[in-house]
């Protein structure tokens, strides 16, 4: 079938709508990465959030008990020295090699106490700045869910429910968060379908054109085929 202005120009405009719904496919898909990062992001901080004030309770008493052992190991320590020096002024080398074996555990203990007093403090401190850095990183990514949907707002294709700002709070990004994913999902699928109408289309025409059947390829593809096939052509 000899070729046609019309029909040329016409696999032409169906190649152009097809890289325009394509670039708007790859807009929502960065889009959608971004959501689910932020919706993520926001429910592990909501997790850690609602966990802390347990895991402070739990670290303080930790902390309390392990002073208390402290304590109690140095008491036993200064004990032993008291029973060694006593043991020094006795004439039984055996009472005292005892009194020295007894020091030695007990100002083992006494370390291991306080080593284990330093590092609950250590674990405090770190608790600590988690729990600044993440009142932190919960304001950003409210700011972040914010500037999300001022984009949504800027996107024909999507509706209203995710174009309005979240509500602040954690929780309310991760709500926002579902409902963007849900809009995106819908979005998502109108393209898809628009894309099949028009690669359906230039397949019909490309079938006419080529004489042979075409089946799921785009319109650029068809076109260069139909225009190869009739640079052939007497």
């Amino acid at each position: 079938m000899p070729l046609v202005a019309e029909e040329l120009a016409f696999l032409q405009e169906l190649e152009r709508v097809d890289e325009t719904l394509q670039a708007a496919a790859a807009e929502l898909d960065e889009l959608g990465a971004e959501v689910e990062r932020v919706r993520l992001v926001a429910a592990e901080l909501e997790a850690f959030q609602a966990q802390l004030p347990v895991a402070r309770e739990r670290l303080e008493a930790e902390r309390a008990e392990a002073a208390r052992q402290a304590a109690d190991a140095l008491r036993a320590g200064d004990e032993a020295e008291a029973s060694l020096q006593a043991a020094d002024r006795g004439r039984s080398e055996e009472a005292a090699a005892g009194a020295r074996r007894a020091v030695v555990r007990t100002r083992d203990a006494q370390r291991m106490a306080e080593r284990r007093v330093a590092e609950l403090g250590e674990g405090a401190a770190k608790l600590a700045g988690a729990a600044a850095g993440a009142i932190r990183e919960a304001a950003e990514l409210e700011e972040q869910a914010r500037e999300l949907a001022t984009a949504f707002g800027e996107h024909s294709r999507l509706t209203e429910q995710a174009t309005s700002d979240p509500a602040p709070g954690l929780a309310a990004v991760v709500e926002w968060g579902r409902a963007a994913r849900a809009a995106l999902f819908v979005a998502r699928g109108g393209l898809n379908s628009e894309r099949e109408a028009v690669i359906r289309q230039a397949n019909e025409l490309g079938s006419v054109l080529l004489g042979e059947p075409v089946f799921a390829v785009r319109p650029a593809v068809v076109r260069r085929r139909v225009e190869e096939r009739a640079a052939l052509q007497p």
